[in-house]
């Protein structure tokens, strides 16, 4: 099975919308570029000209490449503005007296299936906590604690166990696999960082450029880089294996999974 999880299921926690990020960004981002950053302050100038004639914040900024520094402003408000719900809404979760309903959906499809697929085009961390209250097990392609450093294979030892058969008689020791989800973000993640160029997830202040794609010009290009090729990669590798497909808040419009949903969506049809 795979899951895939869009900007509706983390609103239901409070975490803002597009329309609410544009409001955001229509505040921030213009104190944060330079005057001398000519490129990009006109290029905001179109952005917010068209914010304010009420265009959604995709069709605002567009299809072309923004100029870097710009990329850079509108990145950090976008993960400023999440990161300023997404403390409320983790704490829901947790505080919760169960398991949320997406934690337990995740239990249930476990108990059938070694794993399950989840691919999430957000960049919150309501997945991974959702999983956790669940006592749910996640591969992220990132391995370790405090600080994790991405690496796929690792991360996906992570995951097995040794099984000692009983009996009189039984022998050897075979590894299996735990229950767990596979989690693909291909849009990247809160916390993300790419360091010297090396990648790395951890929730502290760590050196690094934070790995997200904001919206607008950049996304596909972005998309097509390290670190989230891998993770694109993966969610269409999922989606081509799909046996079943469950949807929570996704708009099936993000170009870089439409293509493989399509093809599904056309194979599914034709039987």
């Amino acid at each position: 099975m795979v899951i895939i999880v869009g900007s509706g299921a983390s609103c239901a926690y409070g975490l803002p919308s597009m329309g609410e990020l544009a409001e955001h960004l229509s505040v921030a981002v213009p104190d944060q570029i330079p005057d001398s950053d000519v490129l990009a302050l006109r290029e905001w100038e179109r952005i917010a000209t068209g914010l304010a004639a009420g265009e959604g914040l995709e069709s605002a900024l567009g299809e072309q490449p923004l100029p870097e520094s710009l990329a850079d402003v509108l990145t950090m408000a976008i993960t400023d503005r999440v990161q300023f719900s997404e403390g409320a809404a983790i704490a829901k979760i947790l505080q919760a007296d169960h398991a949320s309903a997406f934690g337990r959906v995740l239990e249930h499809i476990l108990r059938s299936a070694t794993h399950a697929d989840v691919i999430t085009t957000n960049y919150d961390r309501l997945i991974e906590v959702h999983a956790a209250r669940a006592g749910v097990r996640v591969d992220s392609m990132y391995y370790g604690h405090t600080v994790g450093r991405m690496d796929a294979a690792l991360s996906r030892e992570e995951l097995y166990a040794a099984h000692a058969p009983a009996g009189r008689g039984a022998r050897g020791v075979t590894v299996r696999t735990r229950p767990h989800i596979r989690l693909a973000k291909p849009h990247g993640s809160l916390d993300w960082f790419a360091h010297d160029g090396q990648y790395f997830r951890s929730d502290l202040a760590i050196p690094g450029s934070r790995q997200i794609i904001a919206p607008g010009g950049n996304k596909y290009r972005l998309g097509y880089e390290v670190p989230f090729d891998q993770q694109r990669n993966r969610a269409n590798q999922a989606i081509d294996g799909a046996a079943s497909l469950f949807t929570v808040g996704y708009g099936f419009n993000d170009e870089h999974l439409q293509t493989h949903l399509e093809h599904l969506a056309k194979e599914v049809l034709s039987i």
